[in-house]
């Protein structure tokens, strides 16, 4: 990332130009990243079964929605995995 891409995202991060980066920034800044992606996980499970329910989907969304969910989970899961690991190495 250069310097001028770097310059707009905190502009728009600040400025509020951006409402869901924002509040995301301000969220990692608050909890850290990997406490947001853990959240994540949990949310992205409850979407994926919302998904294969849903009425009103194509199917290509619902594809779509619950590959991400698929994958967001995967991270969810691989982060609780290390923060357990490091815990555990502390004992």
């Amino acid at each position: 990332m250069g310097k001028e891409e770097r310059e707009a995202f905190w502009k728009s991060v600040e400025s509020g130009e951006n409402p869901l980066l924002s509040v995301q920034a301000n969220l990692v800044e608050k909890w850290g990243l990997p406490a947001i992606i853990m959240c994540l996980g949990d949310i992205a499970k409850v979407l994926s079964d919302d998904a294969v329910d849903a009425d009103n989907l194509t199917p290509s969304q619902r594809g779509l929605i619950i590959n991400a969910c698929a994958q967001v989970c995967n991270m969810s899961d691989m982060m609780w995995a290390e923060m357990e690991y490091v815990v555990n190495e502390k004992k």
